[in-house]
């Protein structure tokens, strides 16, 4: 079964690397007096317990979509990536958050653009985003992996997500 799930997170990483490459870089929507773009929260911060509450991302410099959650307890940064499957780690950020890997265990899990995906499957013990906490999230860290990604592991268990403009909603379910 992981397997397919491995094929399918390779397909979403191609074709977020070819989105990556043919996206030209827009000008960044700022939330914060710093100057920085990031994440608002309204409503209270992020808990899905009321359908009027979400949270609403800025997007970057690079045209992207990126937030800072915990996970395990510790920050960690994320690229929003709506077409992933899984929520994917770099090898370094999975250390650093306490997620056991070795690389050599590591399988080919798909193509990308630049070859074949290698990769292990993981479960993250605790991910929080605002007051919203989740358990037991899936995920995959991944050889060679430039920034963690934030994909539909997590994001359908976190609402409905739109496009405004230069703005990611999130809704909570």
């Amino acid at each position: 079964m992981y397997k397919l799930v491995f094929l399918a997170v390779g397909s979403a990483i191609a074709m977020f690397v070819a989105a990556q490459l043919m996206m030209s870089p827009r000008r960044a929507v700022v939330d914060e007096p710093s100057g920085k773009s990031g994440v608002h929260a309204l409503a209270a911060s992020a808990r899905p317990a009321a359908s009027d509450e979400q949270t609403e991302i800025a997007r970057d410099e690079s045209g992207q979509f990126r937030l800072t959650v915990q996970v395990n307890g510790q920050d960690a940064r994320f690229l929003v990536d709506t077409g992933a499957d899984m929520v994917a780690l770099t090898v370094e950020d999975a250390r650093n958050l306490g997620i056991d890997v070795d690389p050599e265990s590591f399988e080919p899990i798909g193509r990308s653009a630049s070859g074949v995906a290698r990769g292990a499957a993981v479960r993250i013990d605790r991910f929080q985003l605002g007051d919203a906490e989740f358990r037991d999230v899936d995920a995959i860290v991944l050889e060679g992996l430039g920034t963690n990604l934030l994909g539909q592991s997590l994001l359908r268990r976190l609402g409905k997500v739109e496009m405004h403009g230069d703005r990611m909603v999130i809704r909570h379910s």
